[in-house]
């Protein structure tokens, strides 16, 4: 799902991606992909401005199957078991055959979904433009509850310690009971929230458009910390190793030690970065508005590698089996293989 994990912690379990060996392809939509993909069972599902959710082969990029909606597929998907459910600006959250892309069902909110759904525990959870946080049985689509919030969320819920954690684009930000959709308890951030929270170690951390960066204590709410950016925060925190990493739209990309609390590196790109950072085999990887995927050292802060795009990124990378996979607004998805990627090591010569 969005971020790898129900806690949005944008950390994979992946083999390294250290160097770029290959572009093992790159697949071409009909409209901007800011949708970010998720990869499960070899194969990567992600939508498009196209109206569109798309799922391909993750070694070839063949096209599997296609869903057509009603509107922009902003929305990132979320698998559970046999089905993938993925939001749109028509205002309906789809769960689909993950196998064949059929309509299983599908359920109408009151304006465009642009949250990425998360499932857990047998239900899915997902905001509305209509300011409603809902809950759905995974199985059947049938509401269990939902909740009125001040002002649209178009961010996507994180869920750990049977909480619910969302905020809303007039800065209000809920833990909520992830059965009942009782509020625990509510923080008010200084600036919109439209970027997902990440809970990591008792503590969920959320940024708003003012370039705060809030720790909370996830449990109760108290306010643990802060660090302010030069400009918004729109992009989703990752969380390893007791590192937090934390895009801007100053144009960086900040490495924060949390118990420290203090700023290990930063490393800044030539625009803003709205995409959200992911983790995997000891490498940050993110997207910025200069068109460019960059790979960093997760320790230090060393650039890798990059690899420029079309157009400005706003899709926020998976990383594979040593592969990153990632959307650009010129219209592709795509599948760039490190050097312990299956395909990668196909081509290297002396490879059986």
């Amino acid at each position: 799902m969005f971020r790898g994990d129900p806690a949005h912690t944008g950390f994979y379990a992946s083999a390294p991606v250290r160097s770029l060996r290959t572009v093992l392809w790159a697949f071409q939509t009909n409209d901007r992909v800011e949708s970010s993909p998720v990869v499960a069972g070899g194969t990567v599902y992600f939508g498009s401005n196209d109206d569109h959710l798309y799922a391909v082969d993750a070694l070839t990029g063949a096209l599997r199957w296609r869903f057509r909606t009603g509107d922009d597929v902003r929305s990132s998907p979320a698998l559970l078991g046999e089905t993938v459910y993925v939001g749109s600006q028509d205002d309906y959250l789809y769960a689909l055959d993950a196998r064949t892309g059929s309509l299983k069902w599908r359920f109408r909110t009151g304006a465009d979904i642009n949250s990425s759904p998360v499932v857990a525990l047998g239900v899915v959870y997902f905001g509305s433009d209509d300011k409603h946080l809902y809950a759905l049985d995974a199985t059947t689509g049938v509401e269990r509850w939902r909740l009125r919030v001040p002002e649209e969320t178009v961010a996507s819920p994180a869920v750990a310690g049977g909480l619910v954690y969302v905020g809303d684009t007039d800065g209000n930000f809920f833990a909520v009971d992830a059965l009942t959709g009782r509020v625990r308890w509510r923080f008010k951030a200084g600036g919109s929230i439209v970027a997902s929270a990440t809970v990591a170690e008792g503590i969920a951390y959320i940024g708003d458009q003012k370039g705060n960066l809030y720790a909370l204590d996830a449990t109760t709410g108290h306010h643990r910390g802060l660090f302010r950016a030069d400009d918004d925060l729109r992009a989703s925190p990752a969380f390893a190793g007791g590192i937090l990493y934390v895009a801007s739209n100053d144009d960086h990309l900040y490495a924060i030690d949390v118990r420290m609390g203090r700023i290990l590196w930063r490393f800044r790109a030539q625009d803003d970065i709205r995409s959200s950072p992911a983790v995997a085999g000891g490498m940050v990887f993110v997207g910025s508005e200069d068109d460019h995927v960059y790979a960093l050292d997760a320790v230090t802060g060393a650039l890798r590698w990059r690899f420029r795009t079309g157009k400005d990124i706003h899709s926020s990378p998976a990383v594979a089996n040593g592969v990153v996979y990632i959307g650009s607004q010129d219209g592709r998805l795509y599948a760039l293989a490190g050097e312990h990627s299956p395909a990668s090591l196909a081509r290297m010569p002396g490879w059986r």
